[in-house]
């Protein structure tokens, strides 16, 4: 199966993507998400930030991506974000803080001594992956309600529409693999096998 939909050429760093595939990581296919939506790329959720060398490499190419933005604080509503997080406000000239969510009854909430970092400031919300966007949708909210300027959201994949609120996602790995609707999915279209159903 060829590598992209459309064969476009990738700014992306290829040593990211070599790292991976090597390690198993990164596979193509045909895969359905509960987001409704079906793509040739699936990323190993829970395996994909654990060597701090891609890690690394991944938030730099993020920071890149919003390295004139003059943000404060990076933000993460899940516990996969996090370390990515750290990583993509250490590229970040100056240096931002960063602030996780944890969760509350489902809800995700920011810790009271940790307000200050987004009252006032200019904050870029960032996960590992955005499935269905109703995490961040959530955690958008409760960033604009402190008192948080929502500069930017970034994740490494984002499985569904290209903006949350009024904010476009930037997905570093979507100009390879994008994600489509079922109904315009071209690998169907094409008389791919039945997609894989990934659970999240």
């Amino acid at each position: 199966m060829a590598r992209t939909m459309d064969h476009r050429e990738s700014t992306l760093d290829r040593t990211i993507l070599d790292h991976l595939k090597r390690d198993g990581l990164l596979t193509e296919g045909h895969f359905a998400y509960r987001s409704g939506r079906h793509s040739a790329l699936h990323l190993d959720r829970d395996r994909l930030l654990a060597d701090p060398g891609a890690a690394s490499r991944m938030g730099y190419a993020l920071a890149k991506r919003f390295f004139n933005d003059h943000l404060h604080t990076v933000a993460s509503p899940s516990i996969w974000g996090a370390g990515l997080a750290q990583w993509v406000a250490y590229f970040l000239d100056p240096r931002a803080k960063v602030v996780y969510a944890t969760p509350r009854d489902g809800q995700p909430t920011i810790a009271p001594r940790l307000e200050s970092l987004i009252a006032g400031q200019r904050v870029l919300l960032i996960d590992n992956l955005i499935m269905s966007g109703a995490t961040m949708g959530r955690f958008d909210e409760l960033i604009t309600g402190l008192g948080g300027e929502v500069i930017g959201i970034g994740a490494l994949w984002n499985a569904t529409e290209p903006t949350i609120g009024t904010e476009p996602v930037f997905g570093l790995l979507n100009e390879l693999y994008e994600a489509f609707p079922a109904a315009s999915c071209p690998l169907c279209a094409a008389g791919a096998s039945e997609p894989v159903e990934i659970p999240y």
